[in-house]
């Protein structure tokens, strides 16, 4: 059986307001509200600034017990390059992974971060950087797609970011791969004529039924231990709207998917 987590890439969207959080959900009510469909998310705001130890420990206080969150490491780190920021960061993952809560920190590379012996120096010394917490990286650019970079990954700890995008030649191809016995899926977008304008251009895009099947015959056939999904096509309440799409598509398969709850144990929300 695969343990199976659900979510999406952030959760505080204005304008998923009506298609996914009722009417008149104010920002502070959301987190709650998706606590009631979802076991997890990701933290996209911690990519923008460097998060303090109190803040992500109030978060943690406002979601239902058992609630758990992927964040994403600070631009400076995987942009930049840069060392400054990570007493800082250090600091705040530890505190939350104290409460229990923190599953696992994502590092996400741009495209111009390719594979040379620099970055993959760089890529270790975010693994030493970070000890006892689970380190996903996520790669975009094709340099990356390499059998020898699963293998230095796996000797690393370190899990290797399974993406869902379009097929473009530069790009990390849409693939599934284990180098750990977690699978991290990010489903982003399909849609090539905007992967390379804004980021909310490049993440509107509305999963089909069959491009959700081919990652659940994917993960029965690899069968790893644990799956992390995570839906990042987030205008308009799309990430959120296929993230339960995927929910029923796994439950048509018991025997394979042990699905995650919702921390509070119940699918309706707090203004049902």
């Amino acid at each position: 059986m695969i343990e199976t987590w659900i979510g999406t890439s952030g959760y505080s969207y204005q304008d998923w307001v009506g298609p996914f959080y009722p009417p008149g959900t104010l920002p502070g009510r959301m987190l709650r509200y998706y606590a009631q469909h979802f076991p997890l998310t990701e933290l996209n705001y911690t990519f923008y600034r460097v998060p303090t130890p109190g803040e992500l420990v109030h978060l943690v206080a406002k979601a239902p017990r058992g609630f758990r969150y992927l964040v994403k490491l600070y631009q400076s780190l995987t942009h930049d390059l840069q060392a400054d920021d990570l007493p800082a960061v250090r600091e705040a993952v530890d505190a939350m992974a104290e409460t229990g809560a923190l599953l696992g920190l994502l590092a996400q590379f741009p495209e111009r971060f390719h594979n040379t012996k620099a970055n993959r120096a760089w890529v270790e010394t975010l693994r030493s950087s970070f000890p006892g917490h689970t380190l996903a990286v996520e790669f975009r650019h094709f340099s990356w797609d390499r059998e020898i970079v699963r293998r230095w990954l796996r000797d690393q700890n370190i899990v290797q970011v399974s993406v869902d995008v379009p097929p473009l030649p530069t790009i990390f191809p849409t693939k599934l791969i284990l180098t750990d016995s977690i699978l991290y899926l990010r489903l982003h977008s399909r849609r090539a004529e905007t992967w390379y304008a804004d980021d909310k251009a490049r993440y509107d895009y509305l999963y089909k039924d069959e491009e959700l099947q081919e990652w659940v015959e994917a993960m029965r056939q690899a069968r790893p231990r644990r799956a992390w999904i995570l839906f990042n096509n987030c205008q308009r309440g799309q990430a959120a709207i296929n993230a339960r799409r995927m929910q029923e598509l796994l439950r048509q398969f018991p025997q394979d998917f042990a699905l995650v709850p919702p921390a509070c144990g119940c699918d309706r929300g707090l203004f049902s």
